[in-house]
Parts: C-alpha cells; sequence; structure tokens
C-alpha cells in the first residue's frame, strides 16, 4: 500500500558553491563558520575502531530522539562504510561524530529517471560538542560532496509531515538550507500504511507511538 513520504531536495545542477552558499539561512552559515573557527575537522575515513566509536554515537543519537538503534552488524549492512562515503568528524583529533552518503537516482521516488543524486544515512556526533555547531558542518560538507562529485542534488534525509515534538525542531533546521520540500509515495505493508497514515492525523496515537518507541529503548 502507497504512503506519502517528505523530503528536503537542494538542486545542485547548474549551481556554483557561492550560490549554494549564499541560498543557506544566514544562522547556519554563521554556525558552519564558527565549527571551522573552533577546530571542527572531517575527513572520508574508516576502519573497525573508527566505526565502533561511531557506532556508539549514532546509537546513543537515536536513543536519546526515541528510536531503537539497529545492531551493529545490521547497521554496517545499512550504511555500507566500504562502498559508500563514510566520515569521521573530529575536535583537536578526538572522534566526536560521523556522517555517512549513499548514491540515489530519482527511481528512489518512484520515477523514471537516472538522474544522480546523494542522501545521508546517517548524522551523529556528542551532543557535548553541539555549541561547536559539527551538525551545521556536516550538513555544508554533504552539500559540497554533491556539487564537487558531480550529483545533480542533495536529499537531506526527510521531511516529517505534520510534525510533533523534537521533530518541529528537525524539520525547521532542513528547511535552512537552500532546498524545497519534495513529497513522493513509498509502498509499505498495508498495516504499517494504515498505522503512518493514522498517527499524523491523531496527535493521542502519535504520544503512544512515542511512549512505546521509548519502552523498546
Amino acid at each position: 500500500m502507497k504512503d506519502i513520504n517528505a523530503t528536503i531536495i537542494i538542486t545542485l545542477k547548474g549551481k556554483s558553491e557561492d550560490e549554494l552558499y549564499k541560498a543557506v539561512e544566514y544562522s547556519r552559515r554563521k554556525n558552519i563558520q564558527k565549527a571551522i573557527r573552533s577546530g571542527i575537522t572531517y575527513e572520508q575515513k574508516h576502519n573497525t575502531e573508527i566505526l565502533k566509536k561511531c557506532y556508539e554515537i549514532n546509537s546513543k543519537v537515536l536513543i536519546e530522539g526515541g528510536t531503537h538503534p539497529k545492531k551493529y552488524e545490521e547497521w554496517l549492512k545499512f550504511i555500507e562504510p566500504d562502498k559508500n562515503p563514510f566520515f569521521v568528524v573530529k575536535f583537536k583529533d578526538k572522534i566526536i561524530g560521523c556522517f555517512a552518503i549513499k548514491e540515489i537516482t530519482r527511481k528512489f521516488y518512484g520515477e523514471d529517471s537516472d538522474e544522480r543524486g546523494i542522501r545521508p544515512t546517517i548524522f551523529a556526533n556528542e551532543k557535548e560538542y553541539n555549541d561547536y555547531r559539527p551538525n551545521d558542518l556536516m550538513y555544508w560538507a554533504t552539500i559540497l560532496y554533491g556539487l564537487k562529485n558531480n550529483y545533480n542534488f542533495v536529499d537531506l534525509g526527510g521531511w516529517q509531515i505534520n510534525p510533533r515534538g523534537h521533530l518541529v525542531g528537525v524539520n525547521s533546521f532542513k528547511e535552512k538550507w537552500g532546498g524545497e520540500v519534495f513529497y513522493y509515495y513509498s509502498d509499505y505493508p498495508i498495516l504499517r500504511a494504515l498505522g503512518r497514515k493514522l498517527i499524523r492525523k491523531s496527535n493521542l496515537l502519535w504520544k503512544l507511538n512515542a511512549k512505546v518507541k521509548k519502552k523498546v529503548n
């Protein structure tokens, strides 16, 4: 059964780095520069030690957000670091976060098109470093990766329809990167699709669903 989804898409085709940067909301640009001045760096690198540390960071972020993390082996299959770009984020040589990217085409949205883009699979950082704005730098780094590797668009990884709670802030954050909300339909098992529709429409069901997720954790 089909159900609606939404995401933020940034068009890269025909754009320069300067144009993309100017399209980013001022507060985000300010935070990108703050991260750089603070000594936040990132590099495309991974090994077993790095991956396990990043898994711990990502799992902590998910749990704090009310989502049950995957097991380590499932997480590796999801991000496929030997196949897809994986970046480790550091502060003064200490690993504080990571982000991973996956190539997609417009077929991801059910369209008959091979137009190439990228979509992040994870963004995660230790929350005690939030004031240094690593998350802003990770988003900008993802956009730059797409531009420098000749992709046509960046999908910021989802935008919640009728959001509640902390998801309101997540949506607001993603809306500030110069992209546009894009709606598309995906196939789901019928019960899951119906559940998604009901949760979107009912505040009570949304709250119950959030409580169930926390109990699972």
